[in-house]
Parts: structure tokens; sequence; C-alpha cells
């Protein structure tokens, strides 16, 4: 339809709205309730609507691609149950730091609609989603939609980026349109720095450490925050371990020396001076009390860099100094104000050197650690990651969902472009499968809206349970109708071999010592996942070996890049006590 159609309807200037603010998707599910919205979706040419089967996966693509692009995600479900069906995706967007702005259409009874039987009565929508969100509101009148929006956009882009939840009165969607301006908003959002004082506080204990370190983990959300911590850990020789939740530091710089485990405190060594990129740590798992420690955090009450969340604050209570800031332009304050002597250049060039040697036998023993299983034909997490590394093409991004896989996946592909990884700390199984074609709408959204099938693929690895949790069928029907290159690679083994450990340690250790498989089996039937993907056209290889998964992905890659989504069965053995 052409631009200069007639707006008749307060939906069609909530839309017209979102447009304005430069969103060209909206990712949701059909329901009776937005029927009005839909509508207005429908004259509104310059948004396209991104279907799903399942609210859970709606929202998750809306996650995706509110990461990849760094902007707010628009997801659209009906009433309280699409609500109720997308409580699980909101925690995971919310422990991303994702920003989402979520609208839920809502009856209100006793209202007159046109013509139109309604049902899922409710006003109970805030309540279910309230601990997971930064704002909701129940928008209740013309007069504060656009104030609604306003407020809503600039909250989701605010730090700690997040969600903002808003309800849509049916009959309010009816209202005819009253001829009023339409108004949208331009923001600015000023950044949070420590005084000069505390600059130089933090200078001088750099200047003055022998082993300072850096742990980072949340702090690649921000993607232009990744060349300045490349900087910042070179000029000042400072080695780097990554707890990867984003691409935060590239692997094969110089500095960066591995990856540390999501739950636990990683090893310090002889490092006395650490400093903390958005790394929080779990209660009872504080770093040694002899550790100098200043904390870099957007949001010190830590509810969202904790791998699960949770409800207090870090352990690390007793830092020396404790910051909340932006960290990018605060660690360019740092290299600005902080004046190195002559003397002090030749200690860091020598820590420098120092880092990079503990860099080159740790990237030397990952290759080793791949060698070995590929010798042995062994499909294993570091075997195959190494075969993906090396058929991987610039450009393409990676969604991990895997869970006992994670690190050994991680530290075999090689990423080194911001923006170009993706995970799901909250620990809520499912998220990385609707993740991964938002994504890729986010990398590819110019060539896509042209109609140039010339893509970016994206690869989701997830596990079995994983792609069940997060309703692969669902993903499966949107990116094969969508034409969206993502390639989904299925680590099959029949298990929830991730609970395993948890067994290991009960108090009497009964399933251990009776090797009581039942709780963590998925087998018998095994999921033929590739089967699956049949169903829904979408091309897909059953892989037992290493050269099969060589084939399978070069193949997947080529129909990805033209807009032809793939699936990897990938048949690993069950896991046997």
């Amino acid at each position: 339809m052409d631009e200069s159609y007639e707006i008749k309807t307060l939906a069609q200037v909530l839309i017209k709205s979102l447009k304005l603010y430069g969103n060209n998707f909206i990712f949701g599910t059909t329901g009776a309730g937005m029927a009005e919205i839909q509508d207005a979706i429908s004259v509104e040419r310059g948004i396209k609507w991104i279907q799903a089967l399942h609210e859970f996966t709606a929202i998750s693509s809306a996650e995706g691609y509110a990461l990849a692009k760094n902007r707010t995600g628009i997801a659209l479900v009906d009433r309280i149950v699409g609500t109720q069906n997308s409580i699980g995706a909101l925690y995971s967007s919310y422990l991303n730091m994702a920003p989402l702005l979520v609208l839920a259409s809502r009856d209100i009874p006793g209202t007159h609609l046109l013509n139109d039987p309604t049902s899922h009565y409710s006003s109970k929508h805030l309540d279910i989603i309230e601990p997971w969100v930064k704002w909701s509101n129940n928008s209740q009148s013309e007069e504060m939609m656009e104030e609604d929006l306003s407020k809503a956009f600039f909250i989701t882009q605010l730090e700690p980026k997040g969600i903002s939840f808003l309800t849509l009165r049916h009959d309010l969607m009816q209202k005819p349109y009253d001829g009023m301006a339409i108004r949208t908003k331009k923001f600015y959002y000023n950044r949070r720095l420590p005084d000069i004082d505390t600059i130089k506080i933090i200078g001088d204990k750099i200047l003055s450490s022998s082993n300072p370190e850096i742990f980072v983990s949340h702090a690649g959300r921000n993607m232009n925050y990744v060349d300045t911590m490349v900087k910042f850990a070179d000029r000042f020789g400072i080695g780097v371990k990554e707890r990867r939740y984003f691409m935060s530091f590239p692997l094969d710089n110089h500095m960066h020396l591995g990856f540390v485990p999501r739950m636990y405190v990683p090893e310090t060594e002889n490092d006395d001076l650490l400093l903390l990129f958005e790394f929080g740590i779990l209660p009872g798992n504080a770093f040694p009390v002899d550790k100098d420690i200043i904390d870099f955090s957007t949001e010190f009450v830590r509810r969202r860099d904790i791998y699960s969340g949770g409800d207090y604050g870090s352990s690390n209570l007793f830092n020396s100094i404790d910051i909340e800031c932006d960290l990018g332009p605060t660690l360019d304050l740092i290299m600005k104000k902080t004046e190195i002597s002559h003397g002090e250049k030749e200690t860091i060039e020598s820590r420098r050197d120092s880092v990079i040697e503990r860099h080159e036998k740790l990237m030397k023993e990952i290759q080793d650690m791949a060698s070995r299983d590929i010798e042995k034909g062994i499909l294993s997490d570091n075997s195959i990651g190494y075969v993906l590394n090396e058929e991987w093409k610039e450009g393409m991004a990676l969604v991990n969902g895997s869970i006992k896989s994670y690190n050994g996946l991680n530290q075999q592909i090689n990423l080194s472009t911001p923006g170009t990884f993706f995970s799901n700390p909250s620990g809520h199984l499912g998220s990385p499968v609707g993740m991964a074609y938002g994504t890729f709408l986010a990398r590819n959204e110019e060539n896509y809206l042209s109609g140039i099938m010339d893509y970016k693929p994206v690869v989701c690895i997830t596990g079995d349970g994983d792609a069940i949790f997060g309703n692969i069928t669902s993903a499966l029907w949107s990116v094969k109708h969508y034409g969206l290159g993502v390639i989904y690679i299925i680590l099959n083994n029949g298990s929830w071999a991730i609970e395993w450990p948890y067994f290991e340690n009960t108090t009497e250790k009964y399933i251990k010592n009776s090797k009581d498989m039942q709780f963590i089996d998925i087998d018998s039937p095994r999921i033929d996942f590739a089967t699956m993907a049949g169903a829904f056209n979408v091309d897909s290889y059953t892989v037992r070996d290493l050269t099969e998964l060589r084939t399978a992905f070069k193949k997947s890659i080529t129909g990805a890049i033209k807009g032809n989504p793939s699936l990897i069965d990938i048949m690993l053995p069950k896991l046997i006590m």
C-alpha cells in the first residue's frame, strides 16, 4: 500500500509510531485480541511481521534481534495466555540485558468491542512478568499511548538495558484516530563515568601491580566496547580471561588467556590485581581475600551478570573499588588520564611479553586437544568445533546453546568480530533456538528487506534437550517460511547429560552408586531431528562422524547464504556411567 494511506484507528497510530522509531520487524504470534494491531501492520508495509508458532520462540527471536542489532526489538503476544507462554523467554532476555519492547493485547471486562466476541479477560498481565522487566504499564488511554511508547523505548536502552512491557487495550486499538500529529522522540543517553580522582587511583593501581588480570563476562553485549577493551588490555599489558556470553574479547588476540567456568571462581594464580568487567560471582564463591579487586559494573545489585541470575549482590563486597559505570567510556578515560613513565613502560612491556607467551601456550594446548580427538575419529566438543572452524566463513555468527560442550566449542571456533557470538546465561533451556533467527534478521536486515539473497549465515549449536524446550518445530517453520539462513546443529546424545554431576553430588549418592540413568534419559526413542526438519522441508543431515559433519556443514553454509535453512543432527553416544 502507498505510504500516503489514511490512518483511521489508534492501532494504526501505534504501528506508524513503531516505524517512525526505526523498527522494521515485529516478532510475534497471532491471537484474537491483537487483530486490530495486525490489521494496522498489514497496511504499514514498512514493518514486516515475523510469525512464530509459540510465544516463547517469538520472544526469543526478538531477543536475538535486539542483541545482534544492539537496538530495541519488538514482540507482540496475545493477552494473558500469550504472556504466560512468554515467561521463560522473558527471563532469558532479562539476563542477557536485551533491549526489548514487548506488547500484549488486553481485554477489559465490560468494555464494548465492535462486533467482536472476546475472551481471556484478565487484568493480571503485569503481575506475572514484573520480576523480569525494567518497566511495565497498562496503556489506558489515547492521550497516554504516545508517552507510554516514548518512555518504554527510552528505558529499554538505558543501562543496564532490558525489557519494557506494555499492554494495549483491544477497545482502545479500535478507537478512531482524531487526526492529531503523531509524535516520536529522539533520546539522549548520558555516559556514566567515575570522577577524575577515582580514575587516577585506578590508573595508579594498574601501574603499580605486578600481575593484574582482567575478567570479563557480559561487557561484549555493547559491541563498540570490544575494541576499547582490546586497546586497554594491550596498553597496560594485562591478560584477559573471558566467560563468553557475548564476543567480549577476540580469541586470537595475544592478550586472551582462555575461558572461565560459568558458575565458579576462576583460577587467579599469582594475580595481585583483578579488574572485573561486568563479571558477577555467586555468593559463597568469592575471590581470595588477598586479591585487590576493582569491580566495573553497569548494575551493582548484580542480578544479571551471574549465571542463572539471582536476587543477591555480588560476593565481592570487599573490593577495593566498586564502580557503577558505562564500561567503554570509563576505560577510554583511564587510558587518557593515566600517564606512563619510562620505567612503567618497561614493566608493562615485560607483562605483555609474559601474557603473549601464556596465550601461545594456551592456543597450542587447544589445538592439541582437537588434534588428539580428530586422530581418534572421536566426535567431541573439541573435534566438532575444530571442523566447524575450518569451514567457517567471514561474517558468520554463532549462537551457542550447548551446556556440557560449551567452552570446548568456544575455544575451537575462532571468533574475533564483535557481535558474532551470543548465548544463554539464564539457565532457562530453549531460548537459543529462537534467538538464532532473530540474530539472522539483525545481521542481514538490509539485504533481507531488499530481497538480495546474499546472506551471512547464523549457526545455532544446541543440545537435544535444549532444542525441544525451545520449540524447535516453531523455529523450523519460521526459518523455512521466511527464507532465513540459519544452520541448526543438534548435539544429540539422548541424555540430559549436564544434569548428571548433580546426582554425583547428592548426600547419599543412591543414583550414582546404582547408575540409575532414568532421570536424564531422553532416549528410546532417540529424537530424530533430521526427520523432524524434513517435515518442514528444511534441508537436514544425520551425522555420525567428522567427515559427514564437514560435508554437511559445507552444504549448509552454501544453502544458508541463499536463505535456505538447514539442520545437522549429530548422533553422539548416550551418556552411560
